[in-house]
């Protein structure tokens, strides 16, 4: 945090926590480690100063976020080569303008022959003739596409998103729907790192409730 900033820390924190009012369930601490590990993932596109990962992210709320390491909103901001974690929120219309906005940043990186990595975490929305079915399918059917896996609900977890609320004993909860882990790719990203089996597999691990330390009776906020 500036200098200036941290002398008015309190007030800076109101306005975040204000904000705040709907808090986005989180990837558990070893899917980061994991992405990190594997992808050189080092940025969120959708967090918060409530549940980032890393030190700098994207958020909806620049305004108030900056202080703690926003770069403002993904929609508006251009990504340096590198690979990075989506978990947007749950609405098919965000969904949709994200799949949009990664297609055009993918189609540049091709352009000038830059590796650039998306992995996106959103709900399988794949119900056959589902409202929410074609926000879904144009994420899933970008000819960027290099992996689609599905994690099959209640097997699972997430960060609570009010875990800040709950105290001890309630950051994490099992999913109550299957998730869908996709990972889009410049030319460049999938030929000179690809995402393997071993990578796919340890990813499977870090989402799964033994690694993250759920409890069978918790639930995550938001539906998840």
């Amino acid at each position: 945090m500036p200098p200036a900033a941290a002398e008015r820390f309190p007030e800076a924190a109101f306005c975040v926590v204000a904000r705040q009012l709907s808090l986005q369930a989180a990837c558990p601490p070893s899917v980061f480690e994991t992405l990190r590990q594997d992808l050189g993932v080092t940025r969120e596109l959708f967090a918060s100063p409530l549940n980032c990962a890393f030190p700098r992210f994207c958020s909806a709320s620049a305004d108030v976020d900056a202080d703690f390491g926003s770069a403002g909103s993904f929609f508006l901001y251009t990504p340096r080569p590198g690979a990075y974690l989506a978990n947007p929120p749950f609405d098919p219309a965000v969904v949709a303008a994200m799949a949009v906005r990664m297609e055009a940043l993918l189609e540049a990186s091709d352009l000038a022959g830059e590796r650039l990595t998306f992995v996106c975490v959103v709900p399988a929305w794949t119900k056959p003739r589902g409202p929410h079915l074609p926000a879904w399918q144009q994420l899933a059917g970008s000819p960027h596409t290099t992996c689609a896996l599905t994690l099959p609900r209640a097997q699972h977890a997430y960060v609570d998103g009010e875990q800040q609320l709950r105290g001890k004993g309630h950051a994490c909860g099992r999913s109550r729907h299957d998730t869908s882990l996709l990972v889009l790719q410049s030319a460049a990203a999938a030929r000179e790192v690809p995402f393997t089996e071993p990578m796919q597999a340890r990813l499977r691990r870090a989402f799964s409730l033994a690694n993250t330390g759920e409890h069978p009776l918790q639930k995550t906020a938001n539906g998840c």
